[in-house]
């Protein structure tokens, strides 16, 4: 079924309390379902510029004949589409990287399934976390080992290695190092 049928209380703050609910770890482009009835097409994301701060449910619907793909965020061909029997696309499995007390030894970071490993081991295109963890976490906002922010107008190697992004480095020019 679904959770359309958790929207049946004519209880505003009821359904507000289930709407924030929903919307918690979402990000504000992610399509879901609210039901695995039907033909597929009916999808809503997060709205967070409702009245006063409040979270809305914004909907979508695909035209006839097409189905939305949740692994693709998309409406495509019913045919090619073979998520229909979902809510919403599959959770990944974050590192515990932000904690109180250290638990991990200097140099080390926890998986979001316990152990510790290396920090060089995070987001480096090979699984090293029993759950993966250490590969879902490579976009440069949150990339443990992302460069430095700064002035790459102001920061030359080898005495500075910093970007304006945190995701490259001075003196790498297409993913060559460039040697004066």
């Amino acid at each position: 079924k679904g959770l359309a049928a958790n929207f049946g209380s004519t209880d505003f703050q009821d359904f507000q309390d289930e709407v924030t609910t929903l919307c918690e770890d979402r990000t504000a482009n992610e399509y879901f379902r609210l039901t695995t009835e039907g033909d597929c097409r009916d999808v809503v994301r997060c709205d967070r510029a409702g009245v006063a701060g409040t979270i809305r449910l914004a909907s979508v619907k695909c035209p006839s004949g097409l189905a939305f793909d949740l692994e693709r965020q998309t409406c495509d061909w019913k045919a090619s589409v073979n998520n229909c029997d979902r809510l919403s696309k599959p959770r990944l499995a974050k590192p515990n990287l932000h904690t109180l007390e250290p638990v991990c030894p200097d140099g080390q970071l926890q998986c979001g399934s316990g152990e510790c490993i290396a920090r060089e081991f995070f987001c480096d295109s090979r699984q090293d976390c029993q759950d993966g963890s250490d590969e879902n976490v490579c976009r440069g906002d949150e990339d443990p080992n992302k460069s430095d922010v700064c002035n790459p107008a102001e920061c030359f190697l080898p005495d500075c290695f910093c970007s304006a992004d945190g995701t490259s480095a001075p003196g790498i020019a297409e993913g060559v190092l460039e040697i004066a």
